[in-house]
């Protein structure tokens, strides 16, 4: 039988490890280095989904906007990601550069991946369940 009494925070902390853990393997199986999967994915996904300054990426993920750019530095030197004035000078514009894509693309088909071996685990009706629950606003 199931713990459930494990507060929340640890519960999602444990299936986010296994999720990487999963991501590691498929990734590496795409020719990326952990750390190109890893490091990227949530900045790439946001860039992708129209979320294009430091700042704003920084405000979504809860810290500086110190630590985003460094992040956001190395993937801009291993040409992932180039850096471009915006019309506010203080703000720079992220782009995603062919390799990014790329490398955007692998995460896509790897997060594919890992969800069908979720499915396999749990079954596709409590996945369903599952991630209607984390999209509601809480």
């Amino acid at each position: 039988m199931q713990n459930i009494n494990h507060d929340i925070k640890f519960l999602l902390l444990e299936k986010l490890a296994y999720i990487e853990e999963i991501s590691r393997e498929k990734a590496k199986s795409y020719g990326y280095e952990d750390s190109d999967i890893l490091s990227s994915s949530g900045i790439l996904t946001f860039v992708d989904n129209g979320v294009m300054t430091i700042s704003s990426i920084a405000k979504k993920l809860g810290i500086s906007r110190q630590a985003v750019h460094k992040s956001v530095k190395a993937l801009s030197e291993k040409g992932f990601l180039t850096l471009e004035e915006g019309e506010d000078k203080r703000e720079r514009i992220i782009c995603m550069t062919t390799q990014g894509e790329g490398l955007l693309h692998c995460r896509k088909e790897v997060m594919a991946k890992v969800e069908s071996e979720i499915v396999n685990q749990i079954g596709e009706e409590d996945f369903k369940k599952l991630k209607q629950l984390l999209s509601k606003s809480w």
